[in-house]
Order: C-alpha cells, then structure tokens, then sequence
C-alpha cells in the first residue's frame, strides 16, 4: 500500500496531538511534520513536498490560510478542520463536507480526482435469504439513485456443506455491475464467486451482520476466489460501517479502492443526517448516507421534533426499534454485539450533528477514543 504523507497545519498544539497520534493509528497514513502557522513552516511545507495538509482553524482564518496555501503551492490537497463548527472540508477543485474520524481519514486517503468520474448507472443483482436480505433490496428499489436497477434471487433449501456449488446456481443471472451477497448462511455465501462470474460483475459487497452466516475462514476463501478472477470484494462488520473507501470499525478498519463499491457507499453504509434545529428542538433531518437496511431512514424520520438535548438517546431508541437485524452475540475481537455496534453508529450520526448545540460537544469522536480537544 502507498504511504500517503500528511502535514498538520494548526496553532493549536492540543489539537495537532491528538490529531497526529489519530492518523498514526491509521495505516497507509504517514505524518511528516506538524506546525503552527508561519511562514517558515509553509517553507517547510514547500520543502517536505506532502500528499496532504491537515490545517486546524477557525472558519475565516482557515479561508485565508487555504487560499495562501493554495498560492505557494500548486496542486496540493489541504483538509480543513474547521474548529468552530467540527466540519471536515476537502478543499481541492471542490469542497466536501464531513464530520466524523472516519471522514477525515477517507479525505485524507482519497486521490485527488475523487471528484471525477463515477458510475452513471448501477445493475445490482442480489442473493437474499430470509427477511434480512429482502428489507435491502426494498430500501435499495425504493431509495436507490436514479440509473440504478436491482434484481434479486432466493435460493432453494441448501445443505450446510455445497459439493457442487453449479447444481443450485440460479438458471438466469442477469449482467450485474455489483453483486449483493445477502444470505443467512455460510452456503449461500459460497454461490458468490459463481454468480459474480455469471454476472460479469465489477464487485462484491458480502455484509457481515451475523458472523454465523459468513465465518473468518470462508471471508478469506471468498477474497482469494474472487481476487483471481479479478472481481473487488468488500465484507463489512457491520453492513453500516461501509463508507466510500473503508469498512469496519476499530482496528479492523479495512481501506480499499474500487468506484462500484464507492459509489454504492455514497448511498449506503455508514449513516450520515444533516439536522437543521429551531429552539432547542430538531425540525428536520435530511439523509445524506442510509444505512442499506432502511434503519437510518426510520431513525430520521422519527427524531423530527425530538428536543435536542434527547436526540442522541432517542436515536438510539428507534434503532432498537426498527429493529435492527444484525446479530446480538458478542464479538470476540470487538468486544461488542454487531446489534450494539450497529446502534452506536446510528447515535454517532446523530451527535456529531447536533454537538455544538450540547453543553459539551463531542468533536470527532471515534470508536472507544475520549473526545479530541
């Protein structure tokens, strides 16, 4: 994996701390030098030559520095952490708005043409099993961009254990850009690679919200299977965790680069609102990212006139409401329930949204980390 190099920018010491030792957590990231804001440190800057500038300031302040920058060197990315608000800007061609870690590293990692080309249109062909999987694909039919189309396939009873995968494959898999593998059990999890095959699909997505239904061993055979026939693969933990360049939570944050997936990651994954407030209370939450279940998309519906000091709390409530489907075993190597994580994801979106307008806002506060100053 490239290395990307990065500069923190910022007179604030405590904020260039806690953001260094963040990005030291994060692989492929690589801080090369950190500094307060003088003209030797841009020289500096000059001289180190890194992919990107992290810059620490308040909103006029950070205008100004973003334009100097820009001036004394050409062709460099600068996010901006905007101190008085929490927002994350991508300041490169165009600006991108975001408000969580997760957000500052995909900035960070992101090439800088990550404002060009996309997908215009999307063929998603699914394999469901079970209520799980349909609840997808009917948020995905009813919610989906423009352009994007899906068909899905239920398979008849298999056994535990598929000697000859070809016997129970679906007579018709229609050309796909982007398979959805959606089952309820490790053997529906093995048609995968044939269906991709069929489909000449682009790219997988393999959710885990329910680590019985796709096990560590059969995620590694299904990566190696699937990288020889040159088909990406993405199996987040959970399904809400898929942002645009990553998946998982803690350290088992996975980073890949694949504009299928991406562009299914803008729509759904990991949820992110735009809360607009009046007098204390939410009067309207708009959806930027669903989760692929539809569960975000309740939750916002449901936190319209929610005073804001029992947002966070209610948010949580109505997840566990919807309810989610992922599983409520604990996780070995997380430490948590996907169920639990799940939900702490929904409440994340919600607080980091409505944080300046608590008594103590929580800035960029990531998974089992204290709050950054």
């Amino acid at each position: 994996m490239h290395s990307c190099r990065v500069f923190i920018l910022t007179s604030h010491p405590l904020f260039a701390e806690s953001v260094e030792t963040l990005l030291q957590e994060q692989p492929g990231l690589e801080v090369i030098g950190v500094g307060e804001v003088s003209p030797e440190t841009l020289l500096s800057i000059q001289e180190t030559v890194p992919d990107v500038v992290v810059l620490g300031a308040s909103g006029e302040d950070q205008g100004m520095l973003v334009s100097h920058i820009f001036t004394e060197l050409s062709g460099i990315k600068v996010v901006g952490l905007n101190l008085d608000d929490n927002r994350i800007h991508i300041y490169y061609q165009q600006t991108k708005v975001g408000r969580q870690v997760e957000d500052l590293v995909e900035a960070i990692r992101q090439p800088l043409e990550w404002g060009g080309h996309r997908p215009a249109t999307m063929h998603i062909f699914a394999l469901i099993q079970g209520r799980y999987g349909q609840r997808v694909v009917e948020n995905i039919r009813n919610h989906g961009p423009q352009g994007w189309a899906i068909e899905s396939w239920r398979p008849p009873d298999l056994p535990a254990v598929l000697d000859d995968p070809e016997y129970y494959l679906p007579p018709r898999v229609p050309p796909s850009d982007l398979i959805l593998s959606l089952g309820e059990s490790p053997s529906a999890a093995q048609l995968l690679p044939d269906i991709a095959r069929r489909a000449g699909a682009h790219a997988a997505i393999a959710p885990v919200d329910h680590s019985a239904w796709l096990p560590e061993g059969l995620i590694r055979q299904l990566q190696e299977c699937l990288g020889r026939m040159g088909i990406a693969a993405a199996f987040p933990r959970p399904f809400c965790s898929l942002t645009e360049d990553g998946y998982n939570l803690r350290h088992q944050r996975v980073a890949y680069a694949n504009p299928w997936i991406s562009e299914f990651a803008r729509h759904f994954g990991r949820p992110v609102f735009r809360v607009s407030c009046q007098d204390d209370t939410i009067q309207e939450v708009v959806i930027e990212r669903d989760s692929a279940c539809g569960c975000a998309r309740f939750v916002a519906d449901r936190l319209v006139g929610t005073p804001v000091s029992e947002a966070v709390f209610q948010a949580g409530m109505f997840h566990h409401h919807y309810p989610c489907l992922a599983g409520v075993a604990q996780e070995r190597s997380l430490g948590d329930s996907l169920l639990h994580l799940a939900g702490q994801l929904t409440r994340q979106a919600v607080e980091v949204e409505i944080a300046p307008l608590l008594p103590r806002a929580a800035y960029l506060v990531p998974e089992g980390r204290s709050e950054l100053p």
